[in-house]
């Protein structure tokens, strides 16, 4: 990278660093990188790149319980690993719910038991 030098500095950016109490460095090539090395950075020490979404569960939800399942049920969100599911009708609520273990272990084995430790129903 070729050096960049800033111009000398006006008389008000020189009144703003002594208010400020810093100035700004004559060259600064050093501040200069690559916009997505400074992204890819920056996600990677916030930890969103191990991060969980739950746009993983919607877009999985069919192939993980099946047609039917898929048909008159859908996840709606997904809070503090709670999987929150709306259904259509009661009688498909009812069914839902006696067969809550076997969807929760279905959620659990594709995404992880840190991520999904729990599945509730709601009717709606």
């Amino acid at each position: 990278m070729a050096e960049r030098k800033r111009p000398a500095p006006t008389l008000r950016e020189r009144s703003l660093a002594s208010w400020r109490g810093y100035e700004e460095p004559a060259d600064l090539s050093r501040y200069q990188h690559d916009m997505a090395e400074a992204v890819a950075r920056t996600m990677k020490g916030l930890g969103f790149n191990d991060r969980f979404h739950e746009d993983q569960i919607f877009s999985a939800w069919s192939e993980v319980v099946g047609d039917f399942i898929a048909a008159n049920a859908r996840p709606t969100k997904l809070e503090r690993s709670v999987l929150t599911i709306q259904v259509l009708n009661s009688s498909v609520h009812y069914e839902m719910e006696r067969m809550k273990s076997t969807i929760l272990a279905k959620m659990q084995d594709r995404f992880g038991k840190k991520n999904i430790r729990e599945v509730r129903f709601r009717l709606g």
